[in-house]
């Protein structure tokens, strides 16, 4: 029997693999030139838009499943983070200092979106263990 806080679990850890990925996207971009840069940031940039999709479904499931209101609640403060990666990434400008400040916000602001997302599939990891102790020991859940 499949609980929504198991979907919950298998949802949340997929988004750590696409943030893992728009990682290793933006990495890639980096370290090209020319044409090939634009083309891979290009995919950093679509990856990114879909992260955003996929961190509002998160907090609608997070609501649905009910892993703790504390997990809720970091779910939603990713969604936010999320938001705020393009103010960062074109808020400050495109180049000088300003833009430096701004790109650096926008890569720590990143890590800490899969930071958050990490330990919110670590909170739901432990929801989905206690209803199957619970139900384990006969007490319906």
């Amino acid at each position: 029997m499949c609980s929504v806080k198991v979907f919950f679990l298998g949802w949340t850890r997929f988004v750590v693999v696409l943030l893992v990925l728009q990682v290793g996207l933006a990495g890639w971009g980096a370290v090209s030139g020319g044409g090939e840069r634009v083309m891979r940031f290009i995919a950093h940039a679509g990856n990114g838009g879909m992260l955003i999709f996929w961190l509002m479904l998160s907090v609608v499931f997070a609501l649905i499943a009910r892993p703790g209101w504390q997990t809720v609640l970091l779910t939603a403060l990713s969604a936010f983070m999320i938001l705020m990666q393009g103010a960062f990434a074109y808020g400050f400008g495109t180049s000088g200092t300003l833009g430096g400040v701004g790109i650096a916000l926008h890569a720590l602001n990143g890590l800490g979106i899969l930071t958050l997302q990490l330990i919110v599939a670590r909170r739901a990891k432990r929801a989905v263990d206690a209803k199957r102790a619970l139900r384990a020991e006969g007490v319906p859940a």
